[in-house]
């Protein structure tokens, strides 16, 4: 059975990816999928992080989930009767092996005829503001702070490999740029990033809860009450006047030098 476009938003974390994501949920002629390689990367089989092992248990029906099983799930999302398209938003982390450099001819868990039958856009945010954010969360979950999880060096070495593999430099958007100016930035990723029609629907939506980003409790609240790019909404909670301490200053620093260089190659208004 022919399968409908396959789109992918690879994020880093804390990037304004989920509530890209929203947009694409006001299509009705895309079918969304949030972050389905969170599940094998971290609680099936092959998973490839393991600082999640202690919480197995609360997410059972994850482990058996195989990588290969998500690639069937969204090919067949792909081949659904009323021809709609896919929109899929998962992070680089999910899908680059944690020994990338050992692996130059495909650095990623994912079979090559698979990455190429999919179109592939890329979100960037400042570590200026994702950095804080993510030490923001990991304080208000009670979590411990895992620096390696902000995910920028993942997110540049999927975004140089794709450009290799298909040929041509994936669109990029910063998350700033696309704030500023969300109906400019959302029709160039539409026409030019994707090929497809931009819809002036896809700017505003409800402050609602949305039950996929139910799997990750805590980290999609802003998303859910937000109602447009420009209009994303936060909550005022006991983490807002968190002093840094050094790791968090100093994981923002190491980022900068990835963010410049991918910043460069963003889609332009």
């Amino acid at each position: 059975m022919e399968t409908n476009k396959i789109v992918f938003l690879w994020s880093h974390v804390r990037s304004i990816s989920t509530a890209f994501e929203r947009a694409f949920i006001q299509r009705e002629d895309y079918i969304t999928l949030h972050e389905p390689f969170g599940e094998p990367c971290y609680f099936g089989p092959e998973r490839i992080y393991a600082y999640h092992e202690a919480t197995l248990d609360q997410h059972s029906e994850y482990l058996n989930t195989t990588y290969s099983e998500i690639i069937e799930m969204i090919l067949k999302t792909a081949s659904n009767t009323e021809n709609k398209k896919v929109f899929v938003k998962d992070m680089a982390r999910h899908v680059v092996r944690p020994d990338y450099k050992l692996h130059p001819q495909n650095p990623t868990v994912l079979p090559l005829d698979f990455l190429k039958k999919c179109t592939h856009t890329f979100i960037l945010r400042t570590p200026e503001k994702s950095v804080p954010s993510l030490y923001r969360v990991y304080r208000k979950t009670n979590a411990d702070f895992i620096p390696e999880d902000i995910g920028y060096p993942e997110l540049q070495v999927l975004f140089q490999f794709l450009t290799e593999l298909t040929g041509s430099r994936p669109a990029l958007i910063d998350a700033s740029d696309l704030l500023t100016e969300p109906t400019t930035i959302m029709r160039m990723y539409c026409e030019s990033g994707i090929h497809d029609r931009f819809e002036p629907g896809m700017l505003e939506w409800k402050a609602e809860r949305v039950q996929g980003f139910d799997k990750w409790d805590g980290w999609h609240d802003e998303a859910q009450q937000s109602t447009g790019f420009n209009r994303i909404q936060k909550a005022k909670d006991s983490t807002d006047d968190l002093a840094l301490p050094d790791d968090v200053k100093q994981l923002m620093e190491q980022s900068m030098p990835i963010y410049n260089a991918l910043y460069q190659l963003r889609m332009r208004s």
